[in-house]
């Protein structure tokens, strides 16, 4: 027989604790690839094609140390500097003709794994830590990297990049955090000044990789600092999450 009364259900707080994890947010380019040697023939490939739909005068091929200075910054932005003679629309298009080339050369394992990101990303995983996406790069890239080397399955998702919704990566940990239901704490590891705002930016831990793009210059005063991936684990360990 019922009573009519309404029944709450209370789950033990202990219970709910258990079930929230540690989070690890990974930039991608420079984090755990290393577009480096491919970076300069995909940009002069996209010219090329590009210069083929389009009628006008030649565009400079941009060297690899100009192209190197901008990895880490949003798409965009890396197209408005590499490219500023062009409009809009014609750096949408040549972005994309870009990134095409791009996941083409990583699916051919044209560019670097970073050394150890495939051993130490699925100790990460065993060792019971979540982790996400946090990149400036596009879908098509990040995710090419992640699955022709095998990562993407120690992934969770959602996989969140900045666009119209999400317009930075501080806006996508921000995201991660806000609607992720089991998070109990997220570290940012990134080897740019863009990850380290995003971390600062979310008031969460940041891990610098020294061993990247721009080396230690943009991250050296930072409390946490690689320069292994390798390192990343007994780092981790440290922080007593």
């Amino acid at each position: 027989m019922t009573t009519g009364r309404s029944v709450e259900i209370v789950f033990p707080m202990e219970k709910i604790r258990e079930d929230r994890k540690n989070y690890i947010a990974f930039d991608i380019d420079g984090t755990i690839y290393d577009a480096g040697n491919i970076i300069e023939g995909s940009f002069s490939r996209a010219v090329e094609r590009f210069m083929k739909e389009n009628s006008g005068p030649d565009l400079r091929r941009p060297a690899r140390e100009d192209i190197a200075r901008t990895l880490g910054l949003p798409l965009e932005e890396i197209f408005r500097i590499l490219f500023p003679e062009i409009d809009v629309r014609g750096r949408e298009r040549l972005s994309s003709i870009c990134t095409e080339e791009l996941v083409a050369m990583i699916r051919d394992r044209e560019g670097e794994l970073i050394e150890g990101a495939d051993t130490v990303i699925p100790e990460l995983y065993r060792a019971g830590y979540k982790m996400v996406v946090a990149s400036n790069g596009v879908k098509q890239y990040c995710e090419a990297i992640l699955e022709t080397y095998g990562l993407i399955q120690y992934f969770s998702e959602p996989f969140v990049y900045p666009g119209a919704e999400h317009l930075n990566k501080t806006e996508v940990v921000r995201h991660y955090l806000n609607e992720l239901p089991d998070v109990k704490n997220m570290v940012m590891v990134g080897d740019r000044f863009t990850d380290l705002e995003a971390a600062r930016d979310n008031n969460i831990p940041f891990i610098g990789c020294a061993f990247g793009h721009a080396g230690i210059d943009e991250i050296k005063d930072e409390k946490f600092l690689v320069h292994a991936f390798s390192e990343i684990v007994p780092v981790l360990e440290g922080m007593k999450l």
